[in-house]
């Protein structure tokens, strides 16, 4: 059955990454296109804040372009918030939200959200089993190749968007890629069918980072205040509003390759020209970002130097092999490729901010481990970093745990990629000690793990141990043990190989529905390892969590999305689609996973249909 869930998973599904629109205070408006004619009082606009971000999956690159976002009120209006088309790579946002646009709109009440999506030029890149990168075409279902289409989105009936002068909106879009996409690496080529999924909640993400990019407009050392001129992802030019975020005593600073802590480094900072690049992240509360990290000058990847960006997957003498590697050409051009170097030596700076206060070399950067590396290019495969510098970020792995004390773990996964990626040899002192994935050893210090047990799913944050100072493996900052998450599991069942099903549910009730496993394709996961704990035949529950969830309902190949927060109000839709005659094909939902009593407790599903 384990393999037989494997294969369906191939065939089902990919990745999860979502796109958030977040509202964060301190935003300056003036950033987006604000149709609302001549003679307009500014009085009549308030801002809106967006922002993206994306989810741990199987894609190492999924990058299309996206062409407007837009709200519409219940008249029909529509008003633009995305002043340029922008090429935006999903795959490249796993643990945080970026901010998008910083738009001014007109004040009222939206009940609809427009996204545009143009695959003409995408680059969509899937793993298989080895771990080996698998370039797919995206198309429609009926297998013909994408190009550019908006998708709309109904929200729901007592969630609309409010936009208010002086008061910050706060709307979430989530772009569900693990819900909208199926991929078949056994086709010639291989492919992606793109059925997107997204919702829109009026909330900002609250338990997450958040990342924005920009050039710097000015300082208020006094307040420790920063304000950026937005530039997202690539933007080099245009005009994405301003954004104004705080820093503390905390805030560790990295500024032309130099580090500093608190108000020394808000006091360089405020040394520097305007339109100098700078990046922060960090967490929001009240509506305020207050940033952890601030990179600015030549410390941020896409100022004036060549940088790669991605996961060390092999090391030879002073050689790295990367995966999953984002070029940033000093030039202004970006990249992805499946594989190249990175060439270091004892002249190589290397950083890793407050990850560790221990001093750190070249030799620091081991296997597994999360970089951005400055150097020179030497070809379009080698960077030559021997006389650069190299940042290590934060590095996260799933596996399951063979031991709690000391913590070692059968590794599943290394920031995103399969195990089958990595060649761990020399990551030990000597050959018998390198690092053995299958007995993967975690150094946890006093971190509480009263929450694991044999068998269980843990995820470990921190840095990879030193090259040749193995074991332990990996220097853990945080660990949790995956099954308690609340957005752990993932749940896919499928009827589209029969043409849908007229009965997709054993019962229905307002706060409950037990799914009909009979003649489906199923695949459960958590945090993407596959799971046998259902079999044919069997039934899972799905029920709603105590809080306001997000739902959405879709018919095939209409690109119109109706949402719902309330779970009997999705139940009540789902009875009249079958009433209706439609074939339900899909559900997919997200939650927390109980296996004894078979049941999903789930904040986000996508069920869809087909029109008879």
């Amino acid at each position: 059955m384990f393999d037989t869930l494997k294969s369906i998973r191939r065939r089902l599904g990919a990745a999860v990454v979502a796109v958030m629109f977040a509202g964060l205070a301190g935003c300056g408006g003036g950033g987006g296109a604000a149709p609302g004619g001549g003679g307009v009082a500014p009085a009549a606009f308030g801002d809106v804040t967006i922002a993206v971000r994306d989810a741990e999956g199987d894609f190492l690159t999924y990058t299309v372009d996206v062409t407007r976002i837009a709200l519409r009120r219940a008249n029909g209006d529509v008003v633009e918030t995305v002043p340029f088309k922008t090429r935006v790579d999903f795959a490249e946002l796993v643990e945080l939200t970026e901010l998008f646009t910083v738009a001014s709109v007109p004040v009222g009440v939206y009940t609809g959200v427009v996204v545009g999506l143009d695959f003409t030029n995408a680059e969509i890149v899937a793993q298989n089993d080895a771990g080996d990168p698998v370039p797919v075409l995206p198309v429609d279902a009926s297998g013909t190749a994408l190009g550019r289409f908006d998708v709309r989105i109904e929200l729901p009936s007592g969630d609309p968007v409010r936009i208010a002068a002086g008061v910050p909106a706060h709307v979430t879009l989530d772009f569900d890629l693990d819900a909208s996409n199926t991929v078949d690496l056994a086709a010639t080529p291989a492919v992606v069918r793109v059925e997107p999924f997204l919702t829109v909640i009026p909330e900002m993400e609250r338990d997450r980072e958040h990342r924005v990019r920009g050039l710097l407009a000015s300082v208020d050392a006094a307040a420790s205040a920063v304000t950026l001129k937005v530039r997202p992802f690539q933007h080099r030019q245009s005009d994405f509003g301003r954004f104004r975020f705080l820093t503390d005593a905390e805030t560790e600073f990295e500024i032309d390759g130099d580090e500093y802590v608190g108000q020394a480094g808000i006091d360089a900072l405020a040394r520097l020209a305007v339109d100098t690049p700078v990046i922060a992240q960090g967490p929001v509360a009240n509506r305020v970002l207050t940033a952890d990290v601030v990179l600015a000058g030549t410390s941020v990847p896409w100022s004036d130097a060549d940088v790669v960006h991605g996961v060390v997957t092999a090391r030879s003498g002073d050689e790295l092999t990367v995966r999953a590697a984002r070029l940033h050409r000093s030039n202004g051009t970006v990249a992805f490729r499946g594989s190249l170097k990175v060439l270091v030596g004892d002249a190589t700076g290397v950083t890793a901010g407050r990850l560790t206060d221990v001093a750190l070399d070249h030799l620091s950067i081991s296997v597994g481990q999360r970089i951005v590396a400055f150097g020179e290019f030497a070809d379009d495969m080698t960077l030559d970093a021997t006389e650069g510098r190299v940042r290590l970020l934060m590095s996260s792995l799933t596996g399951q745990v063979k031991s709690v004390a000391p913590l070692v773990v059968d590794l599943l996964r290394l920031n995103g990629l399969r195990v089958t990626a990595f060649d761990f040899a020399g990551t030990g002192g000597t050959s018998a000690d390198d690092a053995d994935p299958a007995n993967y050893e975690i150094a946890t210090g006093t971190l509480s793990l009263a929450t694991l047990s044999e068998g269980d799913l843990a995820r470990a944050r921190g840095l990879v141990n030193a090259f040749g100072a193995a074991p332990p493996d990996f220097l853990a900052r945080t660990v949790v043990d995956v099954d308690l998450e609340s957005n752990a599991a993932a749940l896919l069942v499928s009827w589209v190989h029969r043409g849908g099903t007229a009965n997709p549910f054993v019962t229905v009730a307002p706060a409950r529905l037990d799914v009909n496993l009979s003649g489906a394709r199923y695949w459960l996961a958590v945090r993407g390892v596959p799971q046998a704990l259902l079999r044919d035949g069997d039934s899972i529950a799905l029920e709603p969590t105590p809080t306001a969830g997000i739902y959405g309902v879709v018919v095939r190949g209409q690109r119109e999305i109706h949402l719902y927060r309330d779970f009997g109000g999705l139940v009540s839709e789902l009875t009249r689609q079958l009433d209706a005659g439609r074939r339900m094909t899909l559900i997919h939902a997200h939650g927390r996973y109980n296996v004894p009593n078979a049941v999903m407790t789930t904040p986000r599903a996508k069920f869809e249909f087909v029109a008879p």
